[in-house]
């Protein structure tokens, strides 16, 4: 008899212990497109951004949205510009625009973009992608300004801070930053969208780099794989497997601290009736290095319908960037339907428990 009541008191106990893990696990907010969207659009004709607008990094300082973002023009040269709000909704470009451009000289040569920003002591510092050469995608490489006003003027360094992989590995081609945090020890931690093969679907993952003073960086590595793709560094998250709703790229991770860990907003990227779809998931980590993907990705996705257009070859979301305020999550992305980048940027919200 003793032996029956521990027996039922035991399962009451895992029970209790299993319904608090789940009722605590860490779950994606739902998010929901604005009906002010497009918040941002491309420039006017002749314009430095009149192509599209993309790859939005949002801050919020003394009341006001500081949004950077990524513009092209119709030549293909890309830089980065900067547009203010004071409620999260409605933006007014910079009239300094853009406010990092190219220079002809150096790893950004040819164009710059998809900054980062962040405040390291008393100023602030932006990471950006890097495009030595000529063409379409992201460059070889991530760079670092700083600016004491988020208005700028911005400083580059005389160097990048973080280079591609050697021919071989998996980030060999591309490094476009995504989220870089203040760890509690003072150091900084990078998260980065990396690949061998920007136009294929041939490793496309996400990375993680570390640094003690924001200037030296260094990518993760485990000992354990020796061999090549991942030789020199390794991924934290990797795409799915075919047939998955990323099974093709994850892309500009927008990774964020919470009391479990951390969690993390991505693009995924698969096709679907020979349309080339992207959307958002959700990813959490104890420690930032090993990630766990959400069953019931994807969590947001730009609204469409196949069956009303044939001309579509490609659906994009892309560069989630979160903003907090109050009991309401601002998420910010870029998208557009038929285009190669994505052409506007929109916002979704979320009420936040």
């Amino acid at each position: 008899m003793k032996k029956i009541i521990f027996n039922l008191i035991l399962c009451l106990i895992i029970i209790f212990i299993s319904g608090c893990k789940q009722e605590n696990a860490p779950v994606p907010l739902k998010f929901k497109a604005s009906e002010h969207n497009p918040i941002l659009s491309p420039g006017e004709p002749s314009s430095w951004d009149d192509l599209g607008v993309a790859l939005p990094h949002v801050v919020k300082h003394d009341n006001i949205f500081y949004l950077f973002y990524l513009g092209i023009n119709r030549s293909g040269v890309p830089a980065m510009g900067l547009s203010t709000s004071t409620d999260g909704f409605h933006f007014t470009k910079f009239e300094g625009n853009p406010v990092l451009a190219p220079d002809g000289l150096g790893s950004d040569a040819f164009g710059l973009g998809a900054g980062i920003v962040i405040k390291q002591d008393s100023v602030w510092v932006t990471y950006f992608n890097c495009i030595e050469r000529a063409g379409w995608g992201p460059g070889e490489s991530i760079g670092r300004a700083s600016a004491r006003e988020l208005t700028g003027p911005w400083i580059k360094d005389n160097n990048p801070v973080l280079i591609a992989g050697r021919m071989g590995e998996w980030d060999s081609e591309y490094l476009v930053p995504g989220s870089v945090l203040k760890l509690d020890d003072g150091s900084y931690r990078m998260y980065y969208s990396g690949g061998a093969d920007f136009s294929g679907s041939e490793y496309q993952y996400l990375g993680m780099a570390n640094s003690t003073d924001g200037k030296n960086w260094r990518k993760y590595n485990d000992p354990a794989t020796k061999e090549h793709p991942f030789a020199e560094s390794d991924p934290v998250l990797i795409t799915g497997n075919q047939g998955d709703w990323d099974s093709q790229q994850v892309w500009t991770p927008c990774v964020l601290r919470n009391s479990n860990g951390y969690e993390m907003y991505y693009a995924g990227v698969s096709s679907r009736n020979n349309v080339r779809i992207m959307a958002a998931g959700y990813a959490t980590s104890h420690n930032g290095i090993v990630w766990k993907k959400f069953p019931g990705n994807p969590v947001f996705e730009t609204e469409y319908d196949l069956s009303k257009r044939n001309d579509i070859v490609e659906i994009t979301f892309e560069g989630p960037s979160l903003i907090f305020l109050d009991s309401i999550c601002f998420m910010y992305y870029d998208y557009a339907i038929v285009g190669n980048v994505g052409g506007k940027i929109g916002l979704a919200t979320a009420v936040v428990n």
